[in-house]
């Protein structure tokens, strides 16, 4: 990203695990360090394993925007960049991304990544798309939905999909509802257009 000239993440090699991005960027001068920490949305460390967002810090990264001093402080906080991208580091450096922050969903105190979950439905042979995005219910708390679209000639009822995808993710992480649907709104850049999908059954779930 431009903000960080320096560059973010270096590339997986061998010593890599399997899914990771890579680790943090170093100079080989060992001019600086290229600093990582993965954010709770209070600002806290996340602990190891848990998703947050993806943060650096290091002396090249951009002191702010030009004549923009409402994004400067909202991408940048103490001098860490903030990404935008949501995602986990483990003991040993190795970074896995799991989708963008904005999308994080926010449920009994944890956060959940919606392309894990869709991830999930998607692996059962009767579905073909899914999009997985939270609906607000007040006190940072999210309800997690699933919108589902099967492949012709496929049925299979709700019940069914939730207890397929119990043995595949926490508990906290199983939609509470699955929603079929015959297709999934698209954007014009071909990607699920998730804003429209929280309008549509956010207003279904205000009337209820």
């Amino acid at each position: 990203m431009s903000e960080n000239p320096f560059g973010c993440i270096e590339s997986p090699t061998s010593r890599s695990k399997r899914g990771s991005i890579g680790r943090p960027r170093q100079p080989v001068s060992g001019a600086f360090t290229n600093e990582l920490r993965i954010v709770r949305p209070d600002g806290a460390d996340a602990p190891e394993g848990e998703v947050g967002e993806l943060c650096f810090r290091n002396p090249v990264i951009t002191p702010g925007y030009w004549k923009a001093s409402e994004i400067t402080r909202e991408a940048l906080r103490d001098g860490w960049l903030r990404t935008g991208d949501a995602g986990t580091v483990d003991r040993d450096g190795d970074v896995f991304l799991t989708g963008r922050y904005k999308e994080m969903i926010r449920r009994r105190g944890e956060n959940i990544a919606p392309a894990e979950v869709e991830d999930a439905l998607r692996a059962h042979p009767a579905v073909r798309a899914v999009a997985v995005f939270g609906i607000s219910l007040g006190l940072r708390e999210e309800e997690v939905l699933a919108a589902v679209v099967l492949k012709d000639g496929e049925d299979i009822d709700e019940g069914a999909l939730r207890a397929f995808v119990a043995g595949r993710l926490a508990a906290h992480k199983i939609p509470s509802r699955i929603l079929f649907r015959d297709s999934l709104p698209m954007t014009t850049t071909q990607r699920v257009a998730k804003d429209l999908l929280r309008q549509e059954y956010g207003r279904a779930a205000s009337r209820d």
